[in-house]
């Protein structure tokens, strides 16, 4: 029994993975059969631990091992001692099991995909915004180019036309019957190799649908593929099953330790894993697998990367192309009619040459390509039966091999899938019970912002409030859990670093900060908080709540720089400090043409209270 303990803790990945441990006499014995054992050789360790020894003697001595003899009943003969027993050799060790790292590697292909889309948006967008205007200015410029000349070339149009005409007539003939005598050859072996193609093709392929060597290939090959691939897709669609099944079990029980203790099955000797909760989740108990995932995070982000900035770069492109190739295309109009006459004459020419060649070729290049041409369609006719029969007895033969292959998949996926999935599932269940039992699991309930004096009005100059509920539903406690809110609008002076105190195992906590407080210029309109609860890095609650802000100041905002707060309501009192465009003042009073204000709580400078010329201030 000590020599299946031994095994078991030298291999725990495996343990977790498979849910097997291997005896050192070479049996396999189940998870369950495994906690037996252990529950054993704890009972007699704790039956050994209660026997006193000797004064001086220690377990272990020579003449005093650690399991000291049973005495012999009394009234019996001395038993003679047993002959030694010869050493048992070695067991070698057991090769690790492959690891299938597909699932990890699909998982890290969809987190990257989505963070590289996120990026790819943003960026793409700005690059599109640039190059529109590029490409704006530059189109703009060569249309309105085109455009200006084309005004100018219809003064010299009808000059060379003639000339043009009998050139052009000239030289279509020629390419008339050189081009019609080539598509006319052409015409006539493609409509001959067709025909031999098609009938061939057609008898050569029920030849190969019969091919019942074809049929065997694909038969044995699917077989052999659904052992390989059916077995992992049920061991892993098991494992995720087991382990959703113990997770769901695990969070809904009372969080009172006594009453789990017929959900967790039996600790088991091993390694523990630094993993967080959506690893283990998935089985990524492995170097192999934490490697594939990240390989997969990286190939995902490139390609969401790549199509989200293709896609925002397209959007911003098209939003500032219009706009630079209108103003680009006005400019260069002008500029370019004066050229338009020596290209009217050279289009004259040309266009006289056109439509002389293009008649003379029409001519001849319908009546060269129409003849018939006896060789050309013989020879497509013998070419075209040789490589329909090649073919079409390949296709046959094809479809033959699939449909064996896809017969021997299913027979083979009914008999091994199930008894993969529940092993599979038997390794998950374990999987949770060691994380859960290892590790701190944090959720964060019941988030919600609250203003400070609870009548539900978000006011300027407030307290804004957070209370939520974390929980850890592991057996270890939590570090501190950071806290990160953001505000969507800004106006609002947010506490930096907050944090909670860590989380014993198996509680709760309530959480009440006072996040930040409301400028008392805040501009009285709707804006959104998000919060972020994280512990060593990882995400364990947000959320995004909308609320309304509402300001009884009556708020003035600057509308040019350098304008002057003055002592009193005249042109001639001293100044008090200037203000910069966009800059927010309490109103509290007017006087002439002035307006009385006070300096916001959250502005810099020295000032509080003075007189703003009413024309440079909007209300807000």
């Amino acid at each position: 029994m000590k020599k299946t303990f031994r095994a078991v803790s030298l291999v725990p990945s495996l343990l977790i993975a498979s849910g097997v441990v291997f005896a050192s006499n070479g049996s396999v014995m189940q998870l369950s059969d495994v906690s037996d054992s252990v529950k054993e050789i704890m009972q007699e360790q704790k039956d050994f631990e209660g026997k006193p020894l000797p004064p001086g003697v220690h377990p272990g001595q020579p003449g005093h091992p650690e399991h000291p003899p049973k005495p012999d009943h009394p009234g019996q003969p001395p038993q003679p001692p047993k002959p030694p027993q010869p050493p048992q050799p070695p067991q070698p060790p057991q090769p690790p099991a492959p690891v299938d790292t597909t699932h990890a590697y699909n998982a890290g292909l969809r987190d990257g995909h989505e963070r590289g889309a996120r990026e790819g948006r943003r960026e793409g967008y700005s690059d599109g915004i640039n190059e529109g205007e590029r490409e704006g200015r530059r189109k703009g410029t060569d249309d309105g180019n085109r455009a200006g000349r084309e005004a100018g070339y219809r003064d010299g149009y009808g000059v060379d036309q003639s000339m043009g005409t009998q050139n052009g007539s000239s030289a279509g003939q020629t390419a008339g019957v050189n081009s019609g005598t080539e598509a006319g050859k052409r015409r006539c072996y493609d409509e001959g190799y067709t025909s031999g193609y098609n009938t061939s093709y057609e008898e050569a392929r029920k030849q190969g649908l019969q091919d019942a060597a074809s049929y065997s290939a694909g038969y044995a090959r699917g077989q052999a593929d659904a052992a390989t691939i059916e077995a992992g897709n049920g061991q892993k669609a098991g494992y995720q099953a087991g382990f959703s099944q113990r997770e769901t079990e695990l969070e809904s029980a009372s969080f009172d330790m006594k009453a789990l203790g017929g959900v967790l099955t039996k600790g088991v000797p091993g390694v523990k894993l630094d993993l967080n909760i959506t690893e283990a989740r998935y089985g990524y108990a492995t170097p192999e697998e934490r490697q594939a995932y990240d390989r997969g995070y990286k190939e995902g982000y490139q390609r969401g990367y790549r199509r989200a900035y293709e896609d925002a770069k397209r959007e911003g492109y098209n939003e500032r192309f219009t706009m630079a190739y209108r103003r680009a295309y006005d400019s260069q109009y002008s500029i370019s009619y004066r050229n338009g006459y020596a290209e009217g004459k050279t289009a004259g020419y040309q266009a006289a040459y056109n439509s002389a060649y293009n008649s003379a070729y029409s001519h001849y290049y319908e009546e060269y390509s129409r003849r018939e041409y006896a060789d050309q369609r013989a020879l497509g006719l013998s070419n075209g039966r040789a490589t329909g029969k090649k073919e079409g007895f390949e296709a046959g033969c094809a479809e033959n091999n699939k449909r064996g292959y896809d017969d021997g998949y299913q027979k083979t996926a009914a008999e091994v899938y199930p008894a993969a999935f529940e092993a599979g599932k038997q390794a998950g269940i374990a999987a949770a019970d060691k994380h859960y039992r290892e590790n701190a699991v944090l959720k964060v309930a019941d988030i919600a912002f609250y203003d400070e004096n609870g009548d539900g009005k978000f006011e300027a100059n407030e307290n804004v409030m957070l209370k939520a509920e974390v929980r850890n539903f592991g057996f270890k406690g939590s570090e501190a859990v950071a806290v990160t809110v953001k505000s969507e609008h800004g106006e609002i002076l947010l506490v930096p670093d907050l944090k909670t105190a860590g989380v014993s195992g198996r509680t709760r906590i309530a959480v009440n900060l006072n996040i930040g407080k409301l400028y008392d210029v805040v501009a009285p309109d709707a804006d959104a908080l998000n919060v972020k609860f994280t512990e060593r890095g990882v995400t364990v609650g947000e959320r995004r709540q909308l609320y309304t802000r509402t300001n009884p100041n009556k708020v003035g905002t600057v509308e040019k720089d350098d304008t002057p707060v003055r002592k009193n309501s005249n042109v001639f009192s001293s100044t008090l400090a200037k203000l910069n465009k966009g800059d927010k003042v309490i109103i509290i009073g007017e006087k002439d043409y002035y307006t009385k204000v006070r300096k916001s709580a959250f502005a810099g400078g020295e000032w509080t209270e003075g007189y703003v010329y009413t024309d440079k201030l909007t209300v807000q």
